[in-house]
Parts: C-alpha cells; sequence; structure tokens
C-alpha cells in the first residue's frame, strides 16, 4: 500500500491530454496547424517553439494572451464494472507570449504558460479507489529569452525557465478499524525546478516567379529536462487502525525529486506568397526523451515509513505534427492540421488517472485580423483512443476510452515597426 500510495504522488505532473504528460496547447495559431510551428515562427509564441524564430517577427513588440478549455472524457471499464465515468471539470490553462526589439540584430522576449497540468476525479466509493480518488495540479513556466540575428538568414536563441507547480491528491487505504471499513490517504505539495530552451533558425532561401515568392524555413529546438524537486510535501492518514498509526501517522512529510523530459525538435515550413494570399506548409518531428522518468523515489521524515523506489520505465517517443495555414488578403486566415502521438507508458505501467495510450490528434482553427495591430484566433483540437492494460503494483487492469476536445482563443498585438510593402503576406 505504501507503494502505490508514493507511486501515484509522483505521477501528479503526468496529467496532460497527449502521450506521456504534455499538454500541446501553446500558441493559438500552432495549436491550429497541428502545433507544428518550430519551423514558421511567425508570431511570439517563438518564445516557447524555437527562441532563435523571435528576430524572424516585425514590429518593435509583439503580445500573446490566450487561453484554452479542455473538455476530457474518460470512462474505464473492468472485470467488475461495465462502465466507470471520470468525474473530472474542464481545465483552461493559459499563456503569456512577448517578443520586443531591442535592436537590429537583439530581441528579447519572455512567456509564462502552463505545460503541466490537469486533474482529475473519481466517485470515492468507485472500483479503484485504492489507486486514486481525487488529483488536481497547476503549473506555471516562466522565461526570459534572448535571441541574437548571427547572420542574415540565421538567428539562435536562448531562454532560462523557472517551473513551479502545487499539488493535491486523495485515495482510499485498504485498512479497516473498529469504526471504519477503509482509511484515506491526502497529500499535497509544492515543488519548483530550472531549465533553459534553445533554438536556431533560418530563413533558407527563396524561390520568384513573376509575383509570386515561395520561402523555406528550418527550425531546431532543445527543451532540456527539468529537474523538480518536492521538498516540503505533506501526508495525512485519516481513520487508520491504531496498530499501524506509527507507519501511516496522521501527518507526516516527505521529499522527492521528479526528472521531466528533455525534447527535440526539427521543424520545416515553406510558405508561398502571392499578391493576395499567402499558403503555409510545416512539419515538426518531436523526440521527447521520457527513459528519464525511469524511476521514482521518496524520502520520508518519519522514520517507520519505510522510503520507496518504484521503477516506471518509461520509453522515449516520437511525434509527427503537420500543419497548413492559408492566409487571404493578409486579413482572413483558415487552419488545418495533425499529430501522431506515441504513449512512452509500457503494459504494467499503466495508472487510470493517466490512461496513456497512441493517439492522432486532429487540428483546426481560424484568424481574422482586426486592424494592422491586432488579430484574433480560434483553434480546436479533437483527439480520442482506446486502449486494454494493467496497472501490476496495484494489480489493476482495465479497458480505457478516452475523448477530448479543447477549445483555444488568443489575442495578438503588434505595435511599432516599419510599415509594411502592399505586396507583403504575414500569417
Amino acid at each position: 500500500m505504501r507503494k502505490i500510495i508514493l507511486s501515484t504522488l509522483l505521477f501528479l505532473p503526468f496529467l496532460g491530454f497527449s502521450g506521456g504528460f504534455q499538454l500541446n496547447v501553446q500558441g493559438i495559431k500552432a495549436i491550429a496547424m497541428g502545433g507544428a510551428f518550430t519551423g514558421v515562427s511567425s508570431d511570439a509564441s517563438s518564445v516557447f517553439f524555437n527562441p532563435g524564430g523571435m528576430s524572424n517577427l516585425k514590429g518593435k513588440h509583439n503580445f500573446i494572451l490566450g487561453f484554452n478549455v479542455i473538455d476530457p472524457y474518460v470512462s474505464l471499464q473492468t472485470d467488475v464494472t461495465a462502465n466507470i465515468d471520470q468525474t473530472s471539470g474542464k481545465s483552461t490553462p493559459f499563456h503569456f507570449y512577448y517578443v520586443g526589439e531591442l535592436n537590429d540584430k537583439v530581441r528579447l522576449g519572455f512567456l509564462v504558460n502552463n505545460q503541466f497540468g490537469s486533474s482529475s476525479s473519481f466517485e470515492d466509493d468507485w472500483q479503484g479507489r485504492f489507486v486514486v480518488q481525487n488529483i488536481s495540479l497547476k503549473s506555471f513556466m516562466f522565461q526570459p529569452t534572448l535571441s541574437y540575428k548571427i547572420h542574415e538568414k540565421v538567428t539562435i536563441g536562448a531562454g532560462f525557465v523557472y517551473t513551479m507547480g502545487t499539488f493535491s491528491f486523495e485515495k482510499g487505504v485498504p485498512l479497516s478499524s473498529a469504526t471504519t471499513t477503509e482509511g484515506k490517504g491526502s497529500l499535497s505539495g509544492k515543488g519548483d525546478g530550472t531549465s533553459y530552451n534553445i533554438g536556431i533558425f533560418s530563413n533558407l532561401f527563396s524561390l520568384k516567379h513573376d509575383s509570386a515568392t515561395t520561402d523555406f524555413s528550418v527550425g531546431v529546438n532543445y527543451r532540456s529536462g527539468i529537474r523538480v524537486d518536492l521538498p516540503d510535501g505533506e501526508a495525512e492518514f485519516t481513520d487508520i487502525p491504531v496498530s499501524l498509526q506509527e507507519k501511516f501517522p496522521a501527518t507526516t512529510a516527505f521529499s522527492g525529486t521528479l526528472n521531466l523530459p528533455s525534447v527535440f525538435t526539427i521543424g520545416v515550413s515553406a510558405k508561398h506568397n502571392r499578391s493576395n494570399y499567402s499558403l503555409t506548409f510545416a512539419y515538426d518531428f518531436n523526440y521527447t526523451a521520457w527513459s528519464s522518468y525511469d524511476t521514482l523515489a521518496f524520502n520520508y521524515v518519519n522514520e517507520d515509513t519505510p522510503d520507496t523506489k518504484v521503477a516506471k520505465n518509461w520509453q522515449n517517443t516520437t511525434t509527427h505534427r503537420f500543419g497548413v495555414d492559408f492566409t487571404y488578403k493578409n486579413k482572413y486566415s483558415a487552419r488545418i492540421g495533425m499529430y501522431i502521438d506515441q504513449t512512452p507508458i509500457l503494459d504494467g505501467y499503466l495508472s487510470p488517472e493517466l490512461p496513456g495510450m497512441d493517439q492522432i490528434a486532429y487540428t483546426g482553427g481560424l484568424g481574422y485580423k482586426v486592424s494592422d495591430k491586432v488579430s484574433i484566433d480560434f483553434s480546436y483540437i479533437r483527439l480520442s483512443g482506446e486502449r486494454e492494460a494493467s496497472l501490476d503494483d496495484a494489480g489493476f487492469s482495465a479497458k480505457y476510452k478516452k475523448a477530448v476536445n479543447v477549445y483555444g482563443l488568443g489575442l495578438n498585438i503588434q505595435l511599432g515597426g516599419k510599415k509594411k510593402e502592399a505586396v507583403s503576406v504575414i500569417n
């Protein structure tokens, strides 16, 4: 039981809706294009996708403020129960990006976003209550960033990332006393960590024919792994038999470390411009080093509560992202995309609070340029899937069905800069 409680705690940051725990909701325009944006970098979300691409932007100051509404549906089927629904509500991650021009070669950027975070809950008396009942996680990333143009066609960039988060978790404890049939464990805490984000962006070359121009670009991005320290967690146990209260005390503190994975991305794009429209094709390849999440360990302050070390054995994964943007008269935009995502979770390690599975997500969106300074974007993601697997440590097996709808809205503001030529087109 101690093993189950502790391993579930370290699962908390992984409540995403993609393979592993990443939330693919960074930048509304990028979302609509399947997240294929490393080689595009046409708005301030390049602070996240590729800091080197910040120097590709027009204007003295570029801002993006956006948010998403994630509407999940997860159900389980077990040998005992025909259907169990998660009772999780909607979540609303947000993001803010800024890029400002310092001089002709240097740009400064900053972001605040939620890259991990969600919630998962079930009825208190459900079959898997000894694995999980309620989980909630909130995380925030802060990233000051700098880019430098080393050549007319090549720019580099780097940012320092500070991550902080809080969580809470509840589950049943299968220990009965004279007055209760089972106990409950409640855990809460906060943690932080640091990492970096570096990128290079190049406008490779252009092909011109009459009034048409086709621009080819490439970007490379590396987001380092994050060591998140959990120094001051608190565990509370209620309705525990007196004979076991030394091992499951009313309160005790714990500490631990979580290694979040690094992500390497290479992206390419081709943008065809004519006098009254532009058409952009983009592709990103992600390699996520989930193997860094191979073992979880906790140290408890209470000497009678044994420290725990749990093998996870997650696997490295790849993701393929595709996106298309059509913009008419530099004012109206329509976007579509998709991504093919692997789960790093092997059979035998699948828990009901994170029913990870291989999946294909479909995306789309619209954009409208209100004025030379302001534009509005809308995005949508739809994904679904099924998987049957077990969590061997807990002796729990189920068939999972998942469907997620994600709605996004973003505001883009561009200030300053030279007047654009009449024939230029900007996504």
